[in-house]
């Protein structure tokens, strides 16, 4: 129901406003790696400034980390699909013999060193860049106890806790400065990891992945919101997306990513 009011409310104001819905995808083309066809997490790691970049590096099936845990994970996918946790040497020689039937390339993370885990949607506002429309943050919990799940939308134990209401006006433009330095991009999911929310505030954390093809907000998922506020919250966001739409340069300059990100994906997920 979530994703349907998603994608029906785009299209309607994209109908308004006079732009092509499918151009969406277009959104952060100039990160699009189209020699692999994907936008990779190599290369999205790079932007990341050094105070909040966890190690990663292309898993050549042979290298040691030097400690564990470690998270295996393809250099693009969705959902947390294919992506492990090796807690050791044992482990991640099971987590290589598997990967090996997939037909992409994986890279190995470390693991971060806050005990909890957020995700931090935002889109940019159309009429200034330099700022942004829509910015929620929401707690991502595991029901395991477990300090290092592998969390998804697709796990039964993941839950979400929107925690954008207890953070003040300052403390939002703070964190928009933070995000503001981690690439340029016009709509993304950033996923972190810190001791408590005034360690964000306070610019200890790390982040453990960007998102940037089909961000969902993930507050949407919080049961505790109602369906009145989200439904609020999809149509705010919806239609500031389809005006940042409008800003895209022309049509001429689009990259091809749908189809190409689709069979990516379902290469993964295989």
């Amino acid at each position: 129901m979530i994703r349907l009011a998603l994608i029906t409310s785009f299209i309607l104001f994209s109908i308004r406003y006079r732009v092509a819905p499918w151009r969406f995808f277009q959104l952060n083309q100039d990160y699009f790696n189209e020699s692999k066809g994907i936008f990779s997490k190599l290369e999205l790691d790079s932007v990341i400034p050094l105070c909040w970049r966890l190690h990663q590096q292309v898993d050549d099936g042979v290298s040691v980390p030097e400690s564990y845990p470690v998270f295996v994970k393809p250099e693009w996918g969705q959902n947390s699909y294919a992506v492990s946790r090796a807690d050791s040497a044992h482990t991640l020689h099971d987590i290589r013999q598997r990967n090996r039937t997939i037909k992409a390339v994986f890279l190995i993370q470390e693991a971060a060193s806050g005990r909890r885990e957020f995700e931090i949607f935002y889109l940019r506002s159309a009429e200034r860049f330099d700022m942004y429309s829509i910015l929620s943050i929401t707690e991502t919990i595991n029901v395991s106890g477990e300090l290092y799940p592998v969390n998804s939308v697709h796990n039964p134990l993941t839950e979400y806790r929107d925690m954008t209401a207890g953070v003040s006006a300052e403390g939002m433009k703070r964190i928009w400065s933070y995000l503001e330095s981690i690439g340029r991009f016009r709509i993304a999911r950033v996923g972190i990891r810190a001791d408590s929310l005034q360690a964000i505030l306070d610019g200890k954390f790390q982040v453990v992945e960007i998102n940037i093809f089909l961000p969902m907000p993930l507050m949407l998922l919080d049961k505790k919101v109602g369906w009145k506020e989200k439904y609020q919250f999809i149509f705010t966001s919806m239609s500031a997306a389809a005006r940042m739409v409008m800003t895209l340069p022309s049509r001429h300059h689009d990259k091809r990513i749908f189809f190409r990100k689709v069979r990516a994906h379902y290469r993964v997920k295989s």
